[in-house]
């Protein structure tokens, strides 16, 4: 079968690794690299590279399926210790894997026998002739197209009028900062800081061999609330509750910084039983919006589309 897939993220893992039998497998990618929201950014720092997760920080494994794909492809469990802010206790890090280089390593590390087409925006999905355009391309004929990019996202491609599916997420802000001095922090990872800020973490909890960084993920309503303002305002308001919330000078903090928005990021639980949505019998969309935020949830949404191609 020749299946065109959408998106080069979890889910598309999910749905390779678990798909019987030869199959001719095209796999598009905008960008310049896969992974979609696992991705790490890095510049160069006096000869040296910053690393900035501005991604998932971690990811959870329930099954022990999913736990062994994420040992194979070089995770370790995050270093140091994790304070929750609000309670002021230690939680549990022996639970949430993460990569030096970053979380969409797995993603590159799984699909690496795949053919993927990088740098390749697909424009329109026709959902009767079963074909994908490009920009600056030839339109290709697929048996099977798949999406995994957010909903609204693949039902702007293929022309579907369904607003609702806006409603299945919400927006994310992450601020990366260079740090002078790491000292004042106690702990590598912080849960629950404010009101404002639900997680950060110092560059040290996954990756000792570079200038440390810190990361910064407001929470859910902020994010919404902030997403339009300038990355500057974002990353002094961001800045300046760490200061406040954990007591740490903001001289320890520098100019240097990398802020990311995601329009799609946090999603709701158990949008569908099935963890997969049919669009028609030939075209399908899987992503973690099928049965809830968390990294598992893309690659079992994958994996249970697969199921049912193979049955």
């Amino acid at each position: 079968m020749n299946i065109g897939i959408i998106g080069a993220g979890m889910s598309t893992v999910g749905f390779t690794a678990n798909l019987k039998g030869s199959h001719n497998i095209s796999i598009f990618e905008k960008a310049k690299r896969v992974g979609g929201r696992l991705t790490m950014h890095s510049r160069v720092h006096r000869n040296e590279i910053i690393k900035f997760n501005l991604g998932a920080q971690y990811a959870k494994a329930s099954s022990s399926e999913f736990k062994q794909l994420l040992k194979d492809a070089g995770c370790k469990t995050i270093s140091g210790t994790i304070l929750d802010n609000f309670s002021q206790s230690i939680i549990k890090s022996s639970d949430k894997y993460i990569h030096q280089n970053g979380l969409h390593n797995v993603v590159e590390y799984h699909l690496q026998s795949q053919n993927i087409k990088l740098n390749t925006l697909v424009t329109n999905v026709n959902l009767d002739q079963k074909t994908l355009s490009f920009d600056g391309a030839p339109d290709e004929e697929f048996d099977l197209i798949i999406s995994s990019t957010p909903l609204p996202q693949f039902n702007a491609l293929a022309n579907i009028n369904n607003r609702s599916s806006e409603e299945l997420f919400s927006k994310c802000i992450a601020v990366g900062v260079l740090l002078n001095d790491d000292a004042l922090f106690k702990h590598n990872c912080y849960k629950n800081i404010s009101n404002l800020l639900s997680w950060t973490s110092l560059s040290t909890a996954f990756c000792s061999r570079s200038p440390t960084s810190i990361t910064i993920h407001f929470t859910q309503n902020v994010s919404n609330e902030l997403f339009d303002l300038e990355d500057l305002d974002i990353a002094s308001i961001a800045i300046d509750d760490i200061v406040k919330s954990l007591g740490i000078n903001k001289s320890s903090f520098t100019n240097n910084i990398k802020v990311f928005k995601w329009r799609y990021a946090l999603c709701k639980k158990d949008f569908t039983k099935e963890g997969y949505m049919k669009i028609s019998n030939d075209v399908f969309a899987i992503g973690d919006w099928a049965l809830g935020p968390r990294v598992e949830s893309a690659y079992d949404s994958g994996k249970k589309l697969a199921n049912l191609i193979n049955a």
